[in-house]
């Protein structure tokens, strides 16, 4: 099952970014999409953060996929925290088996129960309250009653207008931007393109804008149990004389590979679907590796006991400072 995952995802990739364009045979179902995508536009709730209880600031993304939505809530939280606003998150769980609504995640929670994301958020900033539920908006009232939540982080909410928004943040990438140009399922358009004219910031993984556009910073290599780390600068020395596998379940592993190869390491490659877990045991039989790197994303859905020989590479977002600006223009008007 893993295996047709991998290729039915590689395969879509293939056809909306690519040349193959197998999915214009479904353009009979994009007039259906658009309609039900304006209807909700449409309908969609007005109402700004006193429903809820806090600002809510919306991170999200017109195209299916990774653009690096989750890094960049990461470092917001980071940031707001910082400023002393408690921080609450309010996410689906993307692959949790749990149906429980409005949970609670806690630091030892596995991703199976709350999804890999949700779990890697709350490990990466664990002052903030981070609640997966199917409803955003019961999720959001949650936090700012239950848990003091002063101002409302969403992860991937831009489509689900049942929350209201006061900052609505599109990440894009600026090498894939709109794929093929078509709605889903024909391309990887949520929304049409018109729509980011109805946001508040459009930020640009790997721009050329320095006023809109971010970028990962590696920061260092450290090993699955917690116990080790390598400076990222010393990883090539260190390691000149391994063989490394690189292996992810990111949804644009090319992003992770370039990283590592900026680092001057030379290593094998396993790619998986988006989400899924990675499968040690297979990849040691077919490579024999001395050190496996993997993304922090790819870490939490692993079981700890079985990764003597992995390393996490730990990145950071480095967003623009326009970004920062324009939320604490936002903020300041909504609490002024």
């Amino acid at each position: 099952m893993t295996a047709v995952k991998d290729w039915l995802e590689g395969a879509v990739n293939r056809s909306w970014y690519g040349r193959s364009g197998w999915t214009y045979f479904l353009l009979p179902v994009v007039p259906i999409i658009a309609l039900v995508i304006w209807w909700r536009r449409t309908f969609r709730q007005r109402t700004k953060f006193a429903a809820v209880g806090a600002p809510v600031i919306v991170v999200g993304g017109l195209t299916a996929g990774g653009t690096g939505k989750t890094p960049t809530l990461i470092a917001l939280a980071r940031y707001l925290s910082g400023r002393g606003f408690h921080v609450g998150v309010v996410t689906r769980g993307y692959g949790r088996k749990s149906g429980e609504g409005g949970l609670l995640v806690e630091m030892d929670h596995s991703a199976e129960k709350v999804g890999d994301e949700p779990l890697l958020i709350k490990r990466s900033v664990s002052t903030a309250s981070v609640v997966v539920g199917d409803s955003r908006l019961a999720s959001a009232r949650s936090l700012c009653r239950e848990h003091g939540a002063s101002v409302i982080l969403s992860d991937d909410g831009m489509q689900h207008y049942a929350l209201p928004r006061d900052f609505e943040i599109a990440v894009l990438d600026a090498d894939r931007r709109f794929g093929n140009g078509w709605l889903l399922p024909v391309g990887p358009l949520r929304e049409p393109v018109k729509r980011l004219k109805s946001v508040d910031f459009l930020l640009e993984r790997n721009g050329s804008d320095p006023s809109s556009a971010f970028h990962y910073a590696p920061t260092r290599f450290i090993s699955a149990d917690g116990k080790s780390q390598v400076p990222v600068s010393d990883a090539k020395t260190q390691w000149a004389k391994t063989k490394i596998v690189a292996a992810t379940g990111l949804g644009q592993p090319s992003q992770f590979f370039d990283l590592l190869r900026d680092l001057q390491l030379e290593f094998e490659t396993v790619r998986v679907a988006d989400h899924s877990v990675l499968d040690l045991q297979s990849i040691e039989n077919n490579f024999k590796p001395d050190i496996v790197i993997v993304t922090a994303k790819d870490a939490v859905k692993l079981d700890a006991e079985s990764c003597d020989n992995v390393w996490v590479l730990e990145v950071e977002a480095e967003l623009p400072d326009a970004l920062y600006t324009a939320i604490e223009q936002c903020l300041d008007r909504i609490t002024t």
